[in-house]
């Protein structure tokens, strides 16, 4: 009985311990496809001369400022340069994350009212 005993506590200490270990932050969520563009392209940049950047296929990190209550758009603030990341168009929602560190590769899209990034991959950080 001391023995099954002994093997119980052990056995929920291990699992203790590997609850903690998977808790320990810094994991990443992805969402879409895979981000394989390795350098990042300011926000400030595509704000500035959106453009030169039309169409093109870039990597853009910072913080969700606000965001859809479905997850199919947020604002991404780089450094005080908050551009507008729409998911939509590739069938992406994410959860609720507003204050997160987040990477968006998407295509960058102009219209009439605004400079956009069409969002095909997000990682949650």
């Amino acid at each position: 009985m001391k023995t099954l005993k002994t093997m119980l506590l052990a056995g929920a200490a291990l699992a203790f311990l590997a609850t903690l270990a998977g808790c320990g932050g810094g994991g990443t969520e992805q969402y879409g496809e895979a981000i394989t563009v390795a350098e990042r392209t300011p926000v400030a940049d595509i704000l500035s001369d959106p453009h030169s950047l039309d169409g093109a296929v870039v990597r853009i990190e910072g913080v969700i400022q606000s965001e859809c209550p479905s997850g199919c758009w947020f604002t991404l603030d780089d450094d005080g340069a908050v551009i507008w990341v729409d998911l939509a168009p590739h069938g992406i929602a994410i959860p609720q994350r507003v204050g997160s560190g987040v990477v968006v590769e998407g295509t960058v899209r102009m219209t009439e009212s605004r400079t956009m990034v069409l969002g095909s991959g997000v990682e949650l950080r």
